[in-house]
């Protein structure tokens, strides 16, 4: 089986250490970014399955990075972003909105589903 890569980026160490425990304890092989450009950076020079984002991160931001997927890998890559408002994320073009707080059932389940070969559109909120 292909080894699954994800590259998470949020601005909090915490949550960067957390989802890396959580998502390499299942298998998946993590990156992680603690801005945005860092994000970016790591976006051109490798290849991701599956980006995870934080939506507010100082002067750059969640959409700044799903810009950049789209505009470097196209519409093959599934971006999730993490939002404390995810009721303010509605029309936006993320492929999954993971409201903060969240448990790691759920956060596992997007990522499957979005990983799956039929993953389709979905939103948790």
């Amino acid at each position: 089986m292909k080894e699954i890569k994800v590259l998470v980026i949020d601005d909090e160490t915490a949550i960067l250490r957390m989802l890396d425990m959580a998502l390499s304890k299942k298998g998946y092989q993590v990156d992680t970014a603690e801005s945005v450009k860092q994000g970016i950076n790591k976006l051109q020079s490798n290849e991701y399955h599956l980006v995870i984002t934080d939506m507010v991160m100082g002067r750059m931001s969640g959409e700044d990075v799903l810009e950049n997927v789209r505009g470097l890998k196209g519409d093959d890559i599934p971006v999730i972003a993490m939002s404390g408002t995810p009721w303010l994320m509605d029309g936006h073009q993320f492929d999954a909105v993971l409201p903060k707080p969240y448990s790691l059932k759920l956060l596992f389940e997007i990522v499957q589903n979005l990983l799956s070969p039929k993953g389709d559109c979905i939103s948790a909120h």
